[in-house]
């Protein structure tokens, strides 16, 4: 988990909306622990969470009916399967959003919110364990939504607390407000994966893995951001590829993380640049 000291720079790192790819630093902070562009992207994320909620309901009722007319005919794909995993998603969005929701208000001293539920046995956080509040799914997401993004600086800023991140069964576990932001904003990205609503993100920092790319001695095309760039698949649990536009080489996404971390790809061949 993150530490909710931000110290001079974006805790973003690579990853920062606003990196300089000169300096090879993330974006100078104050405030918070993520940098202003950072917290412009995470807000649009957390703030499309509602239609996110609203578009797996429809989509959950037509994967329960497909479902229902497959039962006895049979199918090569599982529509109860994609109904089980959107109804998943939807709880875990739910969970999330109001669980936040309530550390916010906890922080910042606001009101709690109306038809608010009893503190129940099964503490929703270990901080603050009366739940954010009643009423409809759908609603109690939209109010959480404009909770958190109308107070992203104080969710930003959260020290580490116990709770349950994913649902009331998960073992307490110490997060960040810098953690709840990603995952918060991991949740629409999955959303968008199960809904089919992705496209290729256009730019990552890094080097190519590929010895012989001339990217790096290039003239100053990719200022934009490149060479690498990472695809988004239509399935939020596939594995992404990360390419190089200058020479078209592939890896794994999984191997990008290992890069980021150790500034080295996985066969340790290639090193980034210094």
């Amino acid at each position: 988990m993150h530490d909710d000291t931000s110290g001079r720079h974006c805790v973003s790192d690579t990853r920062c909306r606003a990196y300089d790819r000169l300096a090879k630093l993330a974006a100078p902070v104050t405030r918070t622990p993520l940098c202003a562009a950072c917290l412009d992207r995470d807000r649009a994320d957390i703030q499309a969470l509602p239609v996110d909620y609203l578009d797996l309901a429809q989509l959950h009722e037509a994967s329960l009916s497909q479902a229902l007319r497959d039962r006895t005919s049979g199918s090569h794909e599982s529509p109860t399967l994609i109904a089980l995993q959107v109804e998943e998603l939807q709880a875990e969005i739910v969970h999330a959003a109001t669980l936040w929701e309530a550390e916010v208000r906890a922080a910042a001293h606001l009101a709690v919110a109306e038809h608010a539920a009893p503190v129940a046995a099964w503490h929703t956080t270990l901080s603050h364990p009366t739940p954010a509040g009643g009423g409809r799914p759908g609603h109690q997401v939209k109010r959480a939504s404009d909770i958190l993004t109308a107070h992203l600086h104080a969710l930003a800023n959260l020290p580490p607390t116990a709770v349950h991140p994913t649902g009331c069964e998960d073992d307490p576990t110490d997060m960040t407000g810098v953690d709840a932001i990603e995952h918060l904003t991991s949740l629409h990205g999955r959303a968008r994966g199960i809904l089919g609503r992705t496209s290729p993100q256009p730019w990552i920092p890094g080097d190519c893995p590929n010895p012989g790319c001339g990217a790096r001695d290039a003239d100053p095309v990719w200022e934009k951001g490149g060479p690498l760039w990472r695809t988004t698949p239509r399935d939020f649990k596939d594995v992404p590829t990360v390419y190089c536009a200058a020479c078209n080489t592939g890896r794994p996404y999984t191997d990008y993380d290992t890069y980021i971390a150790t500034f080295f790809w996985p066969d340790g061949t290639v090193k980034a640049a210094a």
